[in-house]
């Protein structure tokens, strides 16, 4: 039986997070008697280094450099240079039809809507089917729409990513959607001493630490924490707050913004690892103060790891943590008050820490595992080119 090939585009080439990570497990998940994966980014950078590591090789077709920006910086052009955008935009079209046509390829799979309008037009050209995986909240905007449109498929990571659209407005499209979790390798993760964990990262093993991991940027909401954090360090000496990940493009004096507030107390920042387990075992409480989320794997890969959570409820968060027995949720990204008492009440909780961290290893490690998501998703393939 022939192999069928499929196109994987990823738009942001220097990223390698939630939805870098989760495009990877889909890929490694294939049945590579059935299927072909050919990987394409737009420039060099963290997401063809960390899929080189996997074995996993990454094609550039180069885009222009007024369009391959990121971090809100296409709002802020003139007139004239958004119209070379879309100049830009449509030459990467023609490169990736004559991908198409060179590589036999039979599906596009784009990972969020910014990509699918870079591949858009040279799908429809070469008759080819485009599946849509929305990762992250969408909004009811015309270039939602617009993509609900163009996809010939559309996965959600979780039922929550459409939340904020009216059904009536999604009757149309029902069609094409269907839901599939992200699925993990739970046996990758080691769950390491906490006080071993902490000294390893230059903590002091009695300190509180609560953290995030992930990429820093204004959307992922580290304001909320540092804030949340400044107003309670001074009633909890002994705690501690840790940052791991890598600045996004464009969001470097945000980032910077942050850093200042902190100035004088402890905080541990560590650009990025791929230590993640030790990061993980060395916190006391794991923090998500996201505006926006898909199935945020860092909340699932926290509880994998045997750590209490808080999180906004924003995109799938609540059906990561179903209910007040799995861990917190704060109903309002913007406040800073809730985040602060479900921060007092997991530091001053010891067994209710001990009651959710339990709670919420079994609910994920079940809900989200690795033999599920290939099923579903290599059925979703073979669906597509019946």
């Amino acid at each position: 039986m022939k192999k069928k090939k499929i196109l994987f585009l990823e738009a942001r080439y220097d990223s390698f997070y939630g939805a870098q990570k989760s495009m990877l497990t889909l890929i490694q998940s294939l049945d590579r008697n059935r299927f072909h994966p050919k990987v394409v980014t737009t420039a060099n950078g963290e997401l063809r280094e960390n899929y080189d590591k996997h074995n996993v090789p990454v094609d550039i077709i180069k885009l222009g450099k007024k369009a391959n920006v990121f971090g809100g910086k296409l709002l802020e052009y003139s007139f004239f240079n958004k119209i070379l955008v879309v100049l830009q935009v449509l030459l990467f079209n023609v490169k990736v039809f004559r991908y198409i046509k060179k590589n036999k390829i039979d599906i596009v799979y784009v990972n969020d809507l910014r990509a699918l309008f870079y591949v858009a037009l040279a799908s429809k050209i070469s008759r080819k089917k485009i599946v849509w995986y929305i990762r992250s909240d969408v909004n009811d905007s015309k270039a939602t729409f617009l993509g609900f449109k163009f996809a010939d498929k559309i996965v959600t990571i979780a039922h929550g990513v459409l939340r904020n659209i009216e059904q009536s407005k999604l009757q149309p499209y029902e069609n094409k959607f269907t839901n599939i979790y992200t699925g993990f390798d739970f046996e990758q993760f080691k769950i390491i001493d906490k006080s071993v964990a902490k000294n390893q990262l230059g903590i002091e093993s009695d300190k509180f630490v609560i953290g995030y991991l992930g990429s820093i940027n204004n959307r992922k909401g580290i304001d909320l924490l540092v804030d949340a954090y400044l107003e309670l360090v001074d009633e909890h000496s002994n705690i501690e707050l840790m940052i791991v990940g890598s600045v996004s493009a464009g969001h470097e004096t945000y980032w910077e913004e942050q850093k200042s507030k902190l100035e004088g107390y402890p905080f541990t920042y560590i650009p990025f690892t791929d230590k993640v387990s030790e990061a993980y075992s060395a916190l006391d409480v794991f923090v998500l103060p996201s505006k926006s989320e898909g199935l945020p794997r860092v909340l699932i890969e926290a509880m994998a790891h045997k750590v209490p959570v808080i999180s906004t409820d924003v995109g799938g968060v609540r059906e990561i943590i179903v209910t007040d027995n799995h861990g917190l949720i704060v109903h309002d990204h913007a406040n800073k008050k809730n985040m602060v008492c479900s921060l007092k009440k997991v530091v001053t909780k010891p067994n209710f820490r001990k009651e959710i961290v339990e709670n919420g290893f079994y609910h994920v490690t079940f809900t989200f595992s690795k033999r599920q998501f290939r099923e579903k998703i290599n059925k979703l393939f073979e669906t597509i080119l019946d």
